[in-house]
């Protein structure tokens, strides 16, 4: 009976260990795709205030407590998962709804602890779990997160030199304003996000452009045949568009202007626009 007791110590500490590694990689992956996504969509800033956020709070709000490092991996679960599935959910990463996901990755920790005391049961951590969930997600953090921003950035060059490629042809110059025309609204928000133009004097974000939306009719005709007979089918259809205008600042039209993407400081794509 004494040698059964003496067994179950170390399989069950081996079992937190596991679990603790579990939880650690999980946390690690999910941060590591939501900062390659950030990063391909140029909402990196953030993405890293939401993701440092919940565990910075827990951490202050746990100090000394078991359970300190391990709500804090688990509050970097939540956030992950949340911007991760988030825009499938139509909840963007952005605004409000980031602030939502921040708010209940720091809250759903602390809920499930106060719910358990109410139960009369109280969650403990070991520090066989603490220990490994703290370390495996620092040691998979980097290289996933490596992986997941390098695949990001193989997938921007080809995506922003097939924007920029398309844009530069919507450039057009009206007075002393540079304007871009005819996006559709998925394109204009990229292009808010992703470009910015450049002179021989300086550089104009798009994300500085006045935004306009415009409505286009556009009249389809087709053409069928029925039992012999030819019908033509007469529909309008309305699109909403985005139109980007670009104020120089009382400059004239500049000489040379190219149309660039860029992440940060980092140039991505280019093309002369004239």
């Amino acid at each position: 009976m004494a040698l059964s007791l003496e067994m179950r110590v170390p399989v069950a500490a081996q079992i937190k260990g596991l679990a603790g590694v579990l939880l650690g990689a999980v946390a690690a992956y999910l941060v590591a795709a939501a900062l390659g996504v950030a990063y391909r969509e140029s909402e990196i800033v953030d993405v890293l205030l939401s993701l440092a956020l919940p565990p910075i709070v827990l951490f202050i709000v746990y100090y000394g407590s078991e359970k300190q490092l391990v709500f804090c991996v688990a509050s970097l679960v939540i956030a992950g998962l949340g911007l991760a599935i988030g825009p499938k959910l139509g909840l963007p990463r952005g605004g409000f709804s980031l602030v939502l996901m921040t708010i209940g990755a720091m809250a759903l920790p602390v809920v499930v602890d106060l719910l358990a005391i109410d139960m009369g049961r109280k969650i403990h951590v070991t520090r066989p779990l603490a220990r490994t969930a703290q370390l495996a997600f620092l040691l998979a953090l980097f290289p996933l997160a490596g992986w997941k921003l390098a695949s990001a950035h193989a997938t921007i060059l080809k995506e922003d030199e097939r924007l920029v490629g398309e844009l530069a042809g919507h450039v057009t110059a009206e007075g002393n304003m540079l304007v871009v025309d005819k996006l559709d609204r998925k394109t204009g928000d990229r292009a808010l996000r992703r470009l910015a133009i450049r002179t021989k004097d300086r550089v104009y974000p798009l994300s500085d452009a006045d935004v306009e939306s415009v409505r286009e009719t556009r009249t389809v005709r087709k053409t069928t045949n029925a039992r012999g007979t030819e019908a033509t089918e007469v529909t309008r259809q309305q699109e909403d568009r985005m139109r980007l205008i670009l104020k120089l600042q009382g400059t004239g039209i500049p000489e040379e202007v190219v149309l660039f993407s860029h992440r940060g400081p980092v140039m991505i794509a280019e093309a002369k626009v004239w």
